[in-house]
Parts: structure tokens; C-alpha cells; sequence
């Protein structure tokens, strides 16, 4: 029979098709007569087993390999042995190489998925699976962002939280909880947390005071989205006013036109729709007045300075008629979050959260369609996804002074030093990023979470 299997130690003896399943039957090579374990006697054989293990899949088809081996027994102590075979793991009742091979694609196949393709168990995968992620979270080490995202998502039961490199745009680590108890030993364990400058966070204050303890030279930027939001809803506030009054039909044609109208940022509006906002705001002066309010607001994120960006603020503020307080309660979180909220204007670069909201949405589809994955499981999909984590590396020349007194010493650029008075190596630093959300969207496109 042609050896199918190339395994050492046994010999293919017969195929069978057990419909679904090839069925390979192979002897274990005769092995030496070993000593006993337990007390070193000489052992004496006692008979033949058949052991069956999965393999790595021939023509798409799962495979069991049926194994007869020897059995020994130790004439003192009674103990009975079966002499180990190196390509088996036999914790899992599968070869090496299959138990590998899942490990190689649990993280952007489903597990269900990966049992019809393999014959194993889901939950057998399940555990292969949870061993991975153990040994990544061991290994795995991602570059300390020196621009930070935080937030909340709704995952897996529970109210999580995802942390994001925005200056890479890529993720950074997520954890179980989003509350302080969890938090603060992540920011204080966190390696290199002097390097991060920024944190963009919404207006949840656990967030800066678990980081701001930790993380000496970051400076907090409250998400500009977050805040503009508000204008929003103060404005939806003022529609739900008005319509309150409206019979059902009525209601619901504002809701499906005028909502979404007045919505709109005024510079987006096509000339049909600005047409058809002004004649909402002359028959509804009090819409009209919040569309308003609501579009200078967002304008104060137009500023190009923290100076005219304030200005712009105060000059809003006294704007707002004493008969729309959400308007009112809006000004007054501005206040609250006052310095958090112009840092914005203080960084280098305009700092939004949109990657990580992004990131949140990629999340919840490998939720969605993993059809009961734990939080664990789906954090490493995510996190440890193999195409979508980027790795760089940097060359670095590392010179040292030779050290005899003949060699001199201050010297600063090695072009000036004779021959033989420097040696030189050449070292590649590797750094690891976190997965890119683009990668990740290809890969739910193409449905390695579902």
C-alpha cells in the first residue's frame, strides 16, 4: 500500500471509505522491549490495542488513522505501558500536524466550520483554540501607542472595553470590563506607558481617572464626535416637541423627512434639500431655531485655534433661548469637560475616536456571526487575526568603541576613526502592531467570521 500518511514509526496496512470519513489502518513499527518506568524491570509484551486518532484531511474528506500498537506489562509492579509516538498529541486523540493546523486557522475560520472540515469536535477545537490564545497573550507584545483610543462595546454579554493605537490605527487590546477594578492594573502592568502622549476617550470619567495615575505624560482629548452628538439630540429634542401634537400619518412623515433634513449639516444639503429646509424652518420658527443652534455648534469644530474655537463657544452659548434647556444642558457639559474638550485643538493632529467606534463595528460581526463564541474567543479573532496584525522591523548599526588604551575615545561619527578601532553589528528590532481595521474588514468580508 502507498504510505499515505508518512508518519514515522508506522506502516499504512488498508483504506476503507467510511462514507464521510477515510478510515486508514496502520501497525505501529516493533518496537524494543523497554524497562518499566516506574521500577526499571525489564517489561514483557501483553497484547495489542487499536488506537484511533484524527488526521490532517485527505481528498476534503476527514481522516482517522486506526493504530494497532503493543502493549507491555512490568512483571513486578503491574504497571501496563504504551509506548509514546512522537507525531501524536494524545491529549487531544489527533496527530500533531492536525492540531497544528487548527491552531493555524482557528483564529479566521469558525469552529464550526473547522469540525467539517476536520471530523473534530467543536468542542475539541474549541479547547485547541484556547490554548492558542493562552500562549499569544503570553507572546504576543504590541508597540505602546503614543496615541491612545478607549472605549465601551456591548460584547458577548457584557460591557467590554476595546483600546486602539490611533496613531497606527490598529488595535491595541481589549478587556473584559471597562470598569476602574479592571482598568488601572492594565494601565499600571502596561509597558512603555510613557510613550503615550494623547488618550481620546468620550465623557465616561472612569476612563481618565483609571489612565491618568499611570500614564505621566498623556494628556486626555474628549471624542469630538461625542460632543457634537449632543447638538444632535438637543435638536431631536425640539422635533419630538413639535410633532407630539401631529396625528399618527403626520408624525410619521416628519419623522421619515423632516429628521433627517434638519439632520444634515447645511454644507451637505443638495439644493432640492435646501429648498426644502427653508420652508420647514419658516413654518416651524422654533425648528428653525435649533436647526440653527445646532449647525453653529458644529461649527465651532470648523475653528482652526483653541482661541477662536472658545470664542466661538461663548458666542453660541448666549445664543440659546432660555426655552430649549438641552441646548442649556449642553453648554453646561461643555463646561464640565471644558479643558478635556479644547485639548482637541492642543494636539498635533486632529484626534477623533472615529477608528476605534470602527473597530467596535468589526467586533460585533465576528459577535454576531460567531454563533456563541466567549468574549475570549472573540477578542483573539480580532486581536490575534494573522494577516490583519502588521509587523515592522528596524535596522539598527550598534558601534562600539574599542576599549584598549591605544584606541582614544570621544570619538562621535565612525568615518573619522582609523581601521580596526570599532567593531560593528548590525541588529533588526522587530515591532508588532496591532491588527488594521482595512484587514479586518476584508476578512469579515470574506467571511472568516461567519
Amino acid at each position: 500500500m502507498i504510505d499515505l500518511l508518512r508518519l514515522p514509526g508506522i506502516t499504512p496496512m488498508d483504506l476503507r471509505d467510511d462514507g464521510k470519513i477515510l478510515v486508514i489502518q496502520a501497525e505501529a513499527q516493533e518496537p524494543q522491549v523497554p524497562n518499566c518506568p516506574t521500577c526499571g524491570t525489564a517489561l514483557f509484551r501483553h497484547g495489542k490495542r487499536v488506537h484511533v486518532f484524527a488526521d490532517t484531511p485527505l481528498e476534503m474528506r476527514p481522516v482517522r488513522i486506526e493504530i494497532t500498537r503493543q502493549r507491555f506489562r512490568c512483571g513486578t509492579c503491574g504497571k501496563i505501558v504504551t509506548l509514546e509516538l512522537p507525531f501524536l498529541d494524545d491529549k487531544r486523540r489527533a496527530t500533531r500536524r492536525l492540531v497544528d493546523s487548527v491552531r493555524e486557522r482557528c483564529l479566521s475560520k469558525t469552529f464550526h466550520s473547522l469540525s467539517e472540515d476536520t471530523g473534530l469536535a467543536v468542542n475539541t477545537i474549541k479547547n485547541i483554540a484556547q490554548d492558542l490564545i493562552s500562549d499569544m497573550d503570553r507572546e504576543v507584545r504590541f508597540e505602546t501607542p503614543s496615541i491612545m483610543g478607549i472605549d465601551e462595546l456591548n460584547l458577548a454579554g457584557g460591557m467590554r472595553c476595546i483600546i486602539t493605537n490611533l496613531a497606527t490605527m490598529s488595535v491595541f487590546d481589549m478587556l473584559a470590563e471597562r470598569t476602574q477594578a479592571v482598568l488601572k492594573p492594565f494601565f499600571e502592568a502596561m509597558s512603555d506607558r510613557e510613550k503615550v502622549e494623547w488618550v481620546c476617550t468620550d465623557m465616561w470619567r472612569p476612563f481618565k481617572r483609571s489612565f491618568a495615575p499611570y500614564l505621566p505624560n498623556a494628556k486626555l482629548v474628549i471624542d469630538k464626535f461625542h460632543v457634537v452628538r449632543m447638538a444632535s439630540d438637543a435638536l431631536e429634542s425640539e422635533r419630538k416637541k413639535y410633532q407630539k401634537d401631529l396625528d399618527k400619518d403626520a408624525r410619521l412623515q416628519i419623522k421619515k423627512s423632516v429628521r433627517w433634513l434638519t439632520l444634515k449639516r447645511t454644507s451637505s444639503l443638495t439644493p432640492e434639500e435646501a429648498v426644502a429646509l427653508a420652508i420647514v424652518k419658516k413654518s416651524v420658527p422654533d425648528l428653525g431655531v435649533a436647526h440653527d443652534l445646532k449647525e453653529s455648534f458644529y461649527e465651532i469644530y470648523d475653528q482652526d485655534t483653541r482661541a477662536d474655537a472658545m470664542l466661538a463657544f461663548k458666542d453660541w452659548e448666549k445664543s440659546i433661548p432660555a426655552k430649549m434647556p438641552m441646548f442649556k444642558s449642553l453648554a453646561k457639559t461643555v463646561h464640565n469637560h471644558y479643558e478635556d474638550i479644547f485639548a482637541y485643538w492642543d494636539a498635533p493632529t486632529r484626534i477623533t475616536n472615529a477608528y476605534t467606534e470602527g473597530a467596535n463595528g468589526i467586533t460585533k460581526v465576528a459577535n454576531r456571526t460567531g454563533r456563541g463564541y466567549s468574549y475570549e474567543v472573540i477578542r483573539a479573532k480580532v486581536l490575534y487575526h494573522k494577516l490583519a496584525r502588521e509587523i515592522g522591523s528596524v535596522r539598527r548599526l550598534i558601534i562600539q568603541e574599542d576599549p584598549s588604551p591605544s584606541a582614544g575615545s570621544g570619538f562621535l561619527m565612525a568615518k573619522w576613526l582609523p581601521s580596526g578601532l570599532l567593531s560593528t553589528s548590525e541588529t533588526i528590532q522587530v515591532t508588532e502592531y496591532g491588527p488594521y481595521l482595512s484587514t479586518l474588514v476584508a476578512a469579515a468580508e470574506a467571511g472568516e467570521f461567519t
